[in-house]
């Protein structure tokens, strides 16, 4: 009878539980107030080939714990550019390769952020929670404590995919079509010539695999086409059939003014983005991604780089876009000013401290984390003023300059 009774409370508990992971949803993984647990488990021999060949992108077989959901099968490989290494390598987790159809939480995959390059560990999280905050599509992001076969990996961020929930989420369109900017050497958005193979090596599709290269890539060439096509009365018009003008320069303000080095505009060319298109559509998004490198200076220009860029010096030409471009410049200052970039910094700062401390597998020391919060701090205290002084500059010289 007792073994009974005891059997019947174990049953109950397993159902409790079981009742509570199946409640968990994305904004909880993605949930910004605490630093999740996540436990990968897998072969031993395989963890240390990942670590030996971390510069390839081999898949190797894991199970993913969180949060009392337990998924089986999933992939992860080594993934980033100058991020990787393996020690602390950053992971691509992929739920349906091994597994047809598996989802987590809806999701077909997420990335497991190093941080690798960034001694504060949160220019990443904030950057990405400015584009949010100003209306611009971005991936969620959290942080976890990472442990592989129960050893603590240390302090990574859980960042949302972009693949169809992601679409489905931020634009209702789990349909569309989403392209990865592969970097391979300096590209600055000139026309790359009528085939399609030099874009396929540049843009890998994230969605719609199987397409055939006109219908994924057509649209994609005629938008290279167009920004780079020579001036006339309907250039703009015809760049709008391809490109989110509006959305694409207040995408360049907010990257502008957190001071990016590594984006559109970045020093070695254009990177760390996806495309997206709409179903049915020709016209283009750019989403951001990867944003390790932003909050380089306090008092860089808002037009660094702006004429090596194809899109940036054709799009800026125009008067009024040039007006728009510092009307985003100046709400993204207007946001820090009024202390919101400074919150985030010291918010997300505060939560991960502890683990960050424990994190042994950090490239940066814990000294080099206080140092760079407080330059993150100073960032935001004085970033606003330079930017809105350049703009004001800037427009009395263009309005000078426009006077009979």
């Amino acid at each position: 009878m007792r073994i009974a009774r005891l059997t019947a409370v174990a049953l109950v508990t397993l159902a409790g539980a079981a009742a509570s992971a199946r409640a968990q949803t994305t904004a909880d993984l993605f949930s910004p107030g605490r630093v999740h647990d996540v436990r990968l488990f897998m072969n031993s021999r395989d963890l240390e080939q990942l670590r030996d060949t971390y510069q390839a992108n081999t898949y190797y077989q894991a199970d993913l714990e969180w949060a009392g959901l337990r998924v089986r099968s999933v992939a992860i490989r080594s993934r980033g550019l100058g991020s990787r290494n393996g020690s602390k390598p950053a992971l691509r987790v992929d739920f349906d390769r091994f597994a047809a159809g598996q989802r987590f939480l809806g999701l077909e995959s997420l990335t497991l952020d190093n941080l690798w390059q960034d001694p504060s560990l949160v220019r990443e999280s904030v950057a990405m929670a400015m584009f949010a905050r100003l209306g611009q599509p971005a991936p969620r992001e959290s942080y976890a404590r990472l442990f592989i076969n129960e050893e603590y990996q240390g302090v990574y961020a859980i960042v949302e995919g972009i693949d169809p929930a992601f679409l489905a989420r931020v634009f209702d369109d789990p349909g569309g079509y989403v392209f990865e900017y592969q970097w391979q050497d300096e590209f600055h958005g000139q026309y790359l010539g009528r085939s399609l193979d030099r874009y396929r090596e540049l843009f890998s599709p994230e969605t719609h695999r199987l397409e055939a290269h006109g219908r994924l890539y057509s649209a994609l060439h005629d938008l290279f086409r167009e920004v780079n096509a020579p001036a006339s009365a309907t250039w703009l018009d015809s760049v709008e059939r391809y490109l989110d003008v509006r959305a694409f320069l207040t995408h360049l303000a907010i990257e502008t003014f957190l001071s990016e080095r590594d984006g559109i505009l970045g020093a070695w060319g254009m990177n760390n983005f996806y495309l997206y298109r709409p179903s049915g559509s020709t016209r283009h998004v750019f989403i951001p991604w990867d944003r390790d490198n932003a909050f380089q200076a306090i008092d860089s220009s808002v037009m660094q780089r702006t004429s090596d860029n194809a899109f940036a010096r054709r799009l800026l030409e125009h008067p009024e876009l040039r007006a728009f471009y510092f009307q985003m410049l100046e709400t993204a200052a207007g946001l820090a000013q009024r202390g919101w970039l400074e919150q985030e910094i010291t918010t997300w700062a505060s939560l991960i401290r502890a683990p960050a401390y424990a994190d042994k597998r950090k490239q940066f020391s814990n000294d080099q984390f206080e140092a760079e919060i407080a330059f993150l701090i100073s960032f935001a205290r004085g970033r606003p003023g330079v930017v809105l002084s350049e703009v004001s500059r800037l427009r009395t010289s263009a309005a000078a300059a426009a006077a009979p």
